[in-house]
């Protein structure tokens, strides 16, 4: 083979894209609509009417609960404990699974499920305050422990896939995130 073969046989493999170099962007990027979203469900609560889902004047009080699991105990439906310990999960795992892949993305400082718990933890701690603060719902120890589960268990499960994988994760998760965003907000308008 001579040097220009092989000079242009090296160009033709420089020239193909990386398919993964945008998963930072992209992990960002979803991250960032988790994070619309949840802020979103939690503080715009009372200022949304969906008839037999949410009662937004239900929402503009200024309430703490510090009793773990204390909603099981005062529910008014039976479901209502079990529908905030799975909502809260579920609002949360999208934002966890992202901020895992942003910290697995990262050059020079990673993080992996710690990180994701924390980010969980902090951002829980932040909605449950400001709802106290700006008088815009229960601020409940429950849902900081249900929020940092859901993160922890988002982070968990991208954990466990393969790059590609998470590649496609991410941007279904960013198509749902998205569509979550705007049907919140049109709730919102619509109040």
């Amino acid at each position: 083979m001579s040097t220009t073969e092989l000079r242009h046989s090296r160009n033709r493999l420089a020239s193909v894209p990386d398919p993964y170099r945008h998963v930072l962007r992209d992990a960002l990027l979803v991250t960032l609509l988790a994070l619309v979203t949840v802020g979103l469900a939690t503080l715009g609560k009372p200022f949304m009417e969906i008839p037999g889902v949410v009662d937004g004047s239900a929402h503009a009080v200024r309430k703490v609960n510090l009793h773990l699991f204390g909603g099981f105990e005062t529910a008014s439906v039976w479901y209502g404990a079990w529908s905030d310990l799975f909502g809260n999960i579920l609002l949360f795992m999208p934002f966890g699974a992202a901020v895992y892949v942003v910290g697995r993305s990262l050059r020079r400082i990673r993080w992996g499920l710690g990180g994701a718990l924390l980010a969980g933890l902090m951002v829980s701690l932040g909605i449950e305050t400001a709802q106290y603060v700006f008088c815009l719902g229960f601020s409940d120890i429950d849902d900081v422990l249900y929020n940092t589960v859901g993160s922890v268990l988002g982070a968990l499960l991208m954990a466990r896939l393969s790059r590609e994988a998470r590649m496609k994760i991410l941007q279904r998760l960013g198509f749902l995130l998205a569509l979550a965003a705007v049907v919140l907000s049109g709730a919102m308008l619509l109040n």
